[in-house]
């Protein structure tokens, strides 16, 4: 079973960090995920920038504008191939082993 697991990230740089970690960090479990940036114009690109250069098949970022945090949202789902989906605001984080439980 994989799980699609989809952030919006705009402009969240003081977060993103931590979300990002919580989700690479499960263990046991098949994930995708998916990181939607508008444009934003703090932290954020250089934060995705070196999750990107890990070169971790995990990750997906989409780069373009959007129409809002629905948009973005929409547009992270549309590419995702899970067979679940779940949202996870930059602010939040996962506990370690959340997604096997």
């Amino acid at each position: 079973m994989k799980i699609s697991i989809v952030t919006n990230a705009f402009n969240q740089g003081r977060f993103l960090r931590r979300c990002m970690e919580s989700v690479l960090s499960q263990n046991d479990v098949d994930i995708e995920y998916i990181v939607v940036d508008p444009g934003s114009t703090d932290s954020t690109p250089k934060i995705l920038a070196e999750y990107e250069a890990r070169e971790d098949h995990r990750i997906r970022v989409i780069r373009e504008p959007d129409d809002g945090p629905a948009d973005g949202l929409n547009k992270g789902f549309a590419v995702a191939t899970g067979d679940w989906f779940i949202y996870l605001n930059a602010d939040d984080f996962l506990l370690p082993g959340g997604l096997k439980a």
